[in-house]
Protein backbone atom coordinates (compact mmCIF):
# COMPACT_ATOMS: atom_id res chain seq x y z
CA UNK A 1 0.00 0.00 0.00
CA UNK A 2 1.38 3.38 -1.05
CA UNK A 3 1.24 6.42 1.25
CA UNK A 4 1.30 10.14 0.46
CA UNK A 5 1.85 13.28 2.53
CA UNK A 6 -1.07 15.57 3.41
CA UNK A 7 -0.13 18.42 5.74
CA UNK A 8 -2.34 18.94 8.77
CA UNK A 9 -2.53 22.67 7.97
CA UNK A 10 -4.41 21.88 4.75
CA UNK A 11 -7.66 22.72 6.59
CA UNK A 12 -6.41 26.32 6.90
CA UNK A 13 -5.00 26.67 3.37
CA UNK A 14 -6.71 29.71 1.75
CA UNK A 15 -6.60 28.09 -1.68
CA UNK A 16 -8.40 25.01 -0.39
CA UNK A 17 -10.92 26.99 1.67
CA UNK A 18 -12.01 28.93 -1.42
CA UNK A 19 -12.95 25.72 -3.25
CA UNK A 20 -16.50 24.32 -3.24
CA UNK A 21 -16.78 21.40 -0.85
CA UNK A 22 -17.13 18.83 -3.65
CA UNK A 23 -14.05 20.17 -5.43
CA UNK A 24 -11.99 19.76 -2.25
CA UNK A 25 -12.79 16.04 -2.29
CA UNK A 26 -11.90 15.82 -5.98
CA UNK A 27 -8.53 17.43 -5.20
CA UNK A 28 -7.84 14.84 -2.48
CA UNK A 29 -8.84 12.08 -4.90
CA UNK A 30 -6.45 13.45 -7.54
CA UNK A 31 -3.63 13.44 -4.99
CA UNK A 32 -4.27 9.72 -4.53
CA UNK A 33 -4.32 9.23 -8.30
CA UNK A 34 -1.04 11.13 -8.67
CA UNK A 35 0.54 9.03 -5.93
CA UNK A 36 -0.21 5.92 -7.96
CA UNK A 37 1.34 7.53 -11.06
CA UNK A 38 4.68 8.80 -9.69
CA UNK A 39 3.40 12.32 -9.08
CA UNK A 40 1.58 13.00 -12.36
CA UNK A 41 -2.01 12.54 -13.50
CA UNK A 42 -2.98 10.05 -16.22
CA UNK A 43 -5.00 10.75 -19.35
CA UNK A 44 -8.36 12.51 -19.03
CA UNK A 45 -10.41 9.36 -19.59
CA UNK A 46 -8.56 7.57 -16.79
CA UNK A 47 -9.04 10.55 -14.48
CA UNK A 48 -12.77 10.57 -15.21
CA UNK A 49 -13.04 6.87 -14.39
CA UNK A 50 -11.19 7.20 -11.09
CA UNK A 51 -13.25 10.24 -10.06
CA UNK A 52 -16.47 8.44 -11.15
CA UNK A 53 -17.48 11.38 -13.35
CA UNK A 54 -17.86 12.09 -17.06
CA UNK A 55 -14.93 13.34 -19.15
CA UNK A 56 -16.59 16.75 -19.41
CA UNK A 57 -16.95 16.96 -15.63
CA UNK A 58 -13.33 15.84 -15.16
CA UNK A 59 -12.22 18.63 -17.49
CA UNK A 60 -14.22 21.14 -15.41
CA UNK A 61 -12.65 19.86 -12.16
CA UNK A 62 -9.11 20.05 -13.54
CA UNK A 63 -9.69 23.60 -14.84
CA UNK A 64 -10.97 24.72 -11.41
CA UNK A 65 -7.95 23.22 -9.62
CA UNK A 66 -5.50 24.75 -12.10
CA UNK A 67 -7.14 28.14 -11.55
CA UNK A 68 -6.83 27.63 -7.77
CA UNK A 69 -3.11 26.83 -8.26
CA UNK A 70 -3.53 23.37 -6.77
CA UNK A 71 -2.69 21.64 -10.07
CA UNK A 72 0.18 22.56 -12.40
CA UNK A 73 0.16 22.23 -16.20
CA UNK A 74 3.13 20.14 -17.24
CA UNK A 75 4.55 19.25 -20.65
CA UNK A 76 3.02 15.78 -20.44
CA UNK A 77 -0.20 16.63 -18.62
CA UNK A 78 -1.04 17.78 -15.10
CA UNK A 79 0.47 17.27 -11.65
CA UNK A 80 -0.41 18.43 -8.10
CA UNK A 81 1.24 21.73 -7.28
CA UNK A 82 4.75 21.30 -5.84
CA UNK A 83 4.39 17.53 -5.69
CA UNK A 84 8.15 16.90 -5.59
CA UNK A 85 8.60 19.44 -2.81
CA UNK A 86 5.96 17.92 -0.55
CA UNK A 87 6.25 14.23 -1.36
CA UNK A 88 9.71 13.01 -0.46
CA UNK A 89 11.13 10.03 -2.29
CA UNK A 90 13.21 9.30 0.77
CA UNK A 91 9.98 8.34 2.57
CA UNK A 92 10.00 5.00 0.77
CA UNK A 93 13.57 4.76 -0.48
CA UNK A 94 15.31 2.62 2.13
CA UNK A 95 14.62 0.56 5.20
CA UNK A 96 16.90 2.91 7.13
CA UNK A 97 14.55 5.86 6.55
CA UNK A 98 11.58 3.75 7.59
CA UNK A 99 13.34 3.05 10.88
CA UNK A 100 14.04 6.77 11.25
CA UNK A 101 10.34 7.51 10.83
CA UNK A 102 9.49 4.95 13.48
CA UNK A 103 11.62 6.89 15.96
CA UNK A 104 14.67 4.63 16.13
CA UNK A 105 17.59 6.94 16.73
CA UNK A 106 20.43 4.42 16.54
CA UNK A 107 20.64 2.26 13.47
CA UNK A 108 23.24 -0.33 12.58
CA UNK A 109 23.78 -1.13 8.94
CA UNK A 110 26.04 -3.60 7.25
CA UNK A 111 28.05 -2.19 4.38
CA UNK A 112 28.84 -4.88 1.83
CA UNK A 113 31.27 -2.90 -0.31
CA UNK A 114 34.21 -4.67 1.39
CA UNK A 115 34.60 -8.37 2.29
CA UNK A 116 34.14 -7.65 5.97
CA UNK A 117 31.05 -6.12 7.57
CA UNK A 118 31.26 -2.57 8.85
CA UNK A 119 28.88 -1.39 11.56
CA UNK A 120 27.64 2.18 11.08
CA UNK A 121 26.09 4.00 14.04
CA UNK A 122 23.71 6.84 13.21
CA UNK A 123 23.79 9.47 15.96
CA UNK A 124 21.12 11.88 17.13
CA UNK A 125 22.79 14.66 15.11
CA UNK A 126 22.54 12.58 11.95
CA UNK A 127 18.87 11.95 12.65
CA UNK A 128 18.23 15.66 13.09
CA UNK A 129 19.97 16.40 9.79
CA UNK A 130 17.86 13.77 8.07
CA UNK A 131 14.67 15.24 9.50
CA UNK A 132 15.79 18.75 8.55
CA UNK A 133 15.93 17.70 4.92
CA UNK A 134 12.27 16.74 5.11
CA UNK A 135 11.11 20.13 6.32
CA UNK A 136 9.15 22.06 3.69
CA UNK A 137 10.71 25.22 2.33
CA UNK A 138 9.30 28.59 3.38
CA UNK A 139 8.98 29.35 -0.33
CA UNK A 140 5.96 27.05 -0.53
CA UNK A 141 4.23 28.70 2.43
CA UNK A 142 5.08 32.15 1.07
CA UNK A 143 3.19 31.48 -2.16
CA UNK A 144 0.06 30.85 -0.09
CA UNK A 145 0.63 34.12 1.80
CA UNK A 146 1.32 36.01 -1.44
CA UNK A 147 -1.85 34.72 -3.13
CA UNK A 148 -3.88 35.84 -0.12
CA UNK A 149 -2.35 39.32 0.22
CA UNK A 150 -4.45 41.99 -1.62
CA UNK A 151 -1.68 44.53 -2.32
CA UNK A 152 0.92 42.54 -4.27
CA UNK A 153 3.98 44.83 -4.37
CA UNK A 154 7.65 44.19 -3.61
CA UNK A 155 7.60 40.40 -3.83
CA UNK A 156 11.37 39.82 -3.20
CA UNK A 157 11.31 42.02 -0.09
CA UNK A 158 8.11 40.31 1.04
CA UNK A 159 9.73 36.88 0.66
CA UNK A 160 12.70 37.91 2.82
CA UNK A 161 10.35 39.37 5.43
CA UNK A 162 8.22 36.23 5.38
CA UNK A 163 11.18 33.91 5.98
CA UNK A 164 12.22 36.05 8.95
CA UNK A 165 8.65 36.27 10.26
CA UNK A 166 8.25 32.48 10.18
CA UNK A 167 11.06 32.27 12.71
CA UNK A 168 8.98 34.41 15.06
CA UNK A 169 5.48 33.05 14.45
CA UNK A 170 3.60 30.10 13.01
CA UNK A 171 1.93 30.14 9.61
CA UNK A 172 -1.53 29.91 11.19
CA UNK A 173 -0.98 33.10 13.20
CA UNK A 174 0.25 35.02 10.16
CA UNK A 175 -2.62 33.87 7.93
CA UNK A 176 -5.22 34.66 10.60
CA UNK A 177 -3.62 38.09 10.97
CA UNK A 178 -3.93 38.68 7.21
CA UNK A 179 -7.64 37.78 7.31
CA UNK A 180 -8.16 40.14 10.26
CA UNK A 181 -6.27 42.94 8.52
CA UNK A 182 -8.32 42.59 5.32
CA UNK A 183 -11.53 42.58 7.37
CA UNK A 184 -10.73 45.50 9.69
CA UNK A 185 -8.72 47.90 7.49
CA UNK A 186 -10.45 51.31 7.38
CA UNK A 187 -11.57 52.04 3.80
CA UNK A 188 -9.87 55.46 3.79
CA UNK A 189 -6.41 54.03 4.52
CA UNK A 190 -4.10 52.60 1.85
CA UNK A 191 -3.03 48.95 1.92
CA UNK A 192 0.21 48.11 3.67
CA UNK A 193 3.06 46.64 1.68
CA UNK A 194 3.33 42.93 2.52
CA UNK A 195 6.94 43.37 3.73
CA UNK A 196 5.83 46.12 6.14
CA UNK A 197 3.05 43.91 7.49
CA UNK A 198 5.53 41.09 8.16
CA UNK A 199 8.46 43.15 9.46
CA UNK A 200 6.24 44.97 11.97
CA UNK A 201 4.45 41.82 13.24
CA UNK A 202 1.18 43.38 12.19
CA UNK A 203 -0.59 40.02 12.41
CA UNK A 204 -0.62 40.73 16.17
CA UNK A 205 -2.66 43.93 15.73
CA UNK A 206 -5.93 44.24 17.64
CA UNK A 207 -7.65 47.33 16.19
CA UNK A 208 -10.36 49.07 18.21
CA UNK A 209 -13.93 48.36 17.21
CA UNK A 210 -15.50 51.17 15.16
CA UNK A 211 -18.98 52.20 16.30
CA UNK A 212 -21.65 54.25 14.53
CA UNK A 213 -22.21 56.60 17.50
CA UNK A 214 -21.91 60.31 16.73
CA UNK A 215 -19.08 62.21 18.43
CA UNK A 216 -20.08 64.12 21.53
CA UNK A 217 -19.34 67.46 19.85
CA UNK A 218 -21.88 66.70 17.11
CA UNK A 219 -24.55 65.80 19.68
CA UNK A 220 -23.92 69.02 21.63
CA UNK A 221 -24.09 71.03 18.40
CA UNK A 222 -27.44 69.46 17.52
CA UNK A 223 -28.80 70.31 21.00
CA UNK A 224 -27.67 73.93 20.67
CA UNK A 225 -29.38 74.20 17.27
CA UNK A 226 -32.61 72.86 18.77
CA UNK A 227 -32.47 75.35 21.63
CA UNK A 228 -32.05 78.23 19.18
CA UNK A 229 -35.04 77.10 17.13
CA UNK A 230 -37.21 76.89 20.28
CA UNK A 231 -36.07 80.35 21.39
CA UNK A 232 -37.17 81.84 18.05
CA UNK A 233 -40.78 80.90 18.85
CA UNK A 234 -40.87 81.62 22.58
CA UNK A 235 -39.98 84.40 25.05
CA UNK A 236 -40.39 88.17 24.94
CA UNK A 237 -38.01 88.49 22.00
CA UNK A 238 -39.84 86.04 19.74
CA UNK A 239 -41.09 87.26 16.36
CA UNK A 240 -44.75 86.81 17.36
CA UNK A 241 -44.31 88.88 20.52
CA UNK A 242 -42.60 91.70 18.65
CA UNK A 243 -45.49 91.86 16.16
CA UNK A 244 -48.05 91.99 18.98
CA UNK A 245 -46.11 94.74 20.77
CA UNK A 246 -45.97 96.83 17.60
CA UNK A 247 -42.20 96.78 17.38
CA UNK A 248 -42.36 95.38 13.87
CA UNK A 249 -45.02 95.33 11.19
CA UNK A 250 -46.40 91.99 10.24
CA UNK A 251 -45.55 90.95 6.70
CA UNK A 252 -48.61 90.42 4.49
CA UNK A 253 -49.36 86.81 3.57
CA UNK A 254 -51.39 85.66 0.58
CA UNK A 255 -54.35 83.38 1.22
CA UNK A 256 -55.68 80.80 -1.18
CA UNK A 257 -58.68 81.79 -3.31
CA UNK A 258 -62.00 81.09 -1.48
Amino acid sequence: MRWLRLYDDTINDPKVLKLPEATRWHWIALLCVASKNEGSLPQLDDIAIQLRVTAAKATEIIAALVKAQLLDKMETGFAPHNWNGRQYKSDVSTERVKRFRNGKRNVSETVSETPRSVSVSVSEDAFQKEEKKKEPSSDFEFEDFWNLWPNKVGKPAALRAFVAARKRAGLDAIVEGVFAYIRDKPPDRPWLNPATFLNQNRWEDQPAQVTNAKPRSAIIQAADDLRRKIASFDGPTSEAERIRSGEVEASPRLLSHG
